[in-house]
């Protein structure tokens, strides 16, 4: 999510220049930084930064509500599209899957052909893609539909943190990166809570067209606000390195998404694609004069830690949340709207939690103000892990809320910050895609992970049980309907429905307990890769004083990028 900046100044600076991308980058920080508050003890921010964060915030919050209002619906859509545990996780990750698998190439082809041309075409079509999803007839439609809208977000998303990276500096920069961070994950919560209300009263598509008015609203202000050039670079795009990065990405969630079904051929030769794709593209990248993402650059300490402990950290932060929806409607019995009411303990925690990090970066540094964040996280976890049963309190699913809340409004922002002034303004882009695949490449292989844990736990559950009935008793229930109690906890219902009262509240309380193991098992998971990413942060993140020095270091590159433009002109 980048904040867009109106730099009328740039295009005749950008046309006018010809001889490396640095100058061109260098050229339009300089004259945003002319109409710009005076650089001060707190940085500098662009002229007009408020219409600009608007517009880009804006952006962020279609993204953002996209990447879970499908959760909500997932029971209502079990039952209307009859889809299996396996479908339903797929149709979560479709969105994660699209936005992580195109975010590196979309993102180069928008640094080099035109950000804005981009963020607008991504608001445009996610339109029509939005409408496509609200009335599919199947479960895979949904699915295909859904990859439309992520690589509709993959369009936005690229054109956001890297203006923040090029035009705003020192405090100012982590305050925007703040309250960008803070607002965007914000709307994820309150997003579904809209789509829980509509559930309510209208059917299940109409949560996926939440977005529609406020892509509408930033396809205009796009058009309007934003310039038509800013830091874009004539280096030519890396097409075979993002050809790459789509199919090693593409296969190995596909290949976790099947995984439920058991290491068929399909999956085994879906993962050797991925890690030979994978070895293919780290290969391209070094060679490459231009790479989509530079290695060599992305050594320095504040940036690949941060890159992989938010992968993992957030990965499994996006699939707890996605487990924790379905648990709360289906064992603990409330309706859509209220799950999501519940969900506002995020938002409690998150809001606040982000701009104090900010400030807590400034004074104490990014190492604590990420470690506090996930450690936060993991105390989160464990509540979840070990108090939620079924008939648990509802207290406790909002202490949870609140405690994960706080842990990634710290965490993001962080993670955020340390990604976007670790590298110089020539590489802001590889920044913002680097921040996007943390959040979007980690929710869409742990999502699928832990939603895979869940239905295998929930179908072995429903396997030991039945292989433990009497021969009359399974040749009674049939095998449809065993079919159906093991795939998901919608089929346990459905057959429930057939069945008399008091087989049928057995068969559900069988149900809350496979998934109750199914949960536990996730969660389980989860907070293991949370502690990991703890203890790599904690580990090798660079204290206060050497982090200082390095980002002091990048800026100074940046500067002599814009003195040197300057004396050229």
């Amino acid at each position: 999510m980048s904040l867009r900046l109106s730099l009328s100044r740039v295009v005749g600076v950008t046309e006018a220049s010809s001889q490396s991308r640095d100058a061109a980058v260098s050229r339009d920080a300089a004259l945003s930084r002319d109409t710009a508050d005076s650089a001060g003890p707190l940085g500098s921010q662009p002229a007009q930064a408020g219409l600009i964060l608007l517009t880009v915030i804006l952006g962020a919050i279609v993204a953002n509500i996209n990447t879970s209002i499908s959760n909500v619906a997932l029971p209502s859509i079990g039952r209307a599209l009859q889809a299996s545990d396996t479908q339903l996780t797929a149709i979560t990750d479709a969105y994660q899957f699209g936005i992580a698998a195109t975010v590196l190439y979309l993102g180069a082809i928008g640094g080099r052909y035109g950000r804005r041309k981009l963020f607008v075409m991504g608001a445009f079509l996610c339109v029509p893609l939005s409408f496509l999803s609200a009335f599919s007839t199947s479960a895979n439609m949904l699915i295909a539909a859904q990859v439309g809208v992520g690589i509709s977000g993959a369009m936005l998303f690229p054109t956001t943190l890297a203006l923040i990276a090029s035009l705003w500096t020192g405090a100012r920069m982590t305050r925007a990166i703040a309250l960008w961070a803070g607002v965007g994950l914000a709307a994820s919560v309150l997003g579904p809570i809209v789509g829980g209300w509509l559930l309510g009263r209208v059917w299940w598509g109409s949560v996926f067209l939440i977005t529609v008015p406020f892509a509408a609203v930033v396809f205009v202000l796009g058009l309007v606000i934003l310039p038509r050039h800013a830091a874009e670079t004539k280096d030519p795009v890396d097409h075979r390195g993002g050809s790459l990065s789509v199919v090693m990405i593409g296969s190995f969630v596909i290949a976790l998404v099947l995984l439920p079904q058991g290491l068929t051929p399909v999956v085994a030769v879906l993962f050797l694609v991925s890690v030979g794709s994978g070895v293919i593209f780290w290969i391209q990248e070094h060679r490459s004069s231009n790479p989509l993402f530079d290695f060599s650059a992305a050594s320095i300490p504040t940036f690949w830690v941060a890159f992989v402990a938010g992968l993992i950290s957030f990965g499994a932060l996006v699939g707890a949340m996605f487990i924790g929806q379905q648990f709360t409607q289906n064992v603990l019995g409330q309706t859509p709207l209220f799950s999501v009411l519940l969900t506002l303990g995020l938002a409690a925690g998150l809001l606040p939690s982000s701009v104090l990090a900010g400030r807590l970066i400034e004074s104490r540094g990014t190492r604590l103000t990420f470690a506090l964040g996930l450690l936060t996280i993991a105390v989160g976890f464990v509540v979840m892990l070990f108090v939620w049963r079924t008939g648990t309190s509802l207290i406790w699913v909002v202490v949870v809320y609140v405690l994960v809340g706080i842990g990634i409004g710290g965490a993001s922002t962080a993670a955020s910050r340390s990604l976007s002034a670790s590298l110089r303004a020539t590489k802001a882009g590889m920044s913002s895609a680097s921040l996007d695949l943390t959040k979007d490449l980690g929710g869409a292989v742990f999502q699928a992970l832990l939603g895979s844990l869940l239905a295998i736990t929930y179908s072995k559950y429903f396997s030991a049980a039945f292989a433990a009935l009497p021969a009359t008793e399974a040749q009674a229930l049939g095998n449809r309907a065993a079919l159906l109690i093991g795939s998901s906890y919608e089929g346990a219902e459905s057959v429930a429905k057939t069945m008399p009262s008091a087989d049928a509240t057995q068969l559900i309380e069988a149900a809350n307990a496979a998934f109750t193991q199914g949960k536990s098992a996730a969660i389980t998971c989860a907070l293991f890769s949370v502690l990991v990413g703890l203890i790599l942060v904690w580990w090798k993140y660079p204290n206060i004083d050497e982090e200082r020095r390095l980002i002091a270091g990048v800026q100074a590159q940046n500067l002599e990028l814009v003195d040197s433009t300057d004396v050229d002109s």
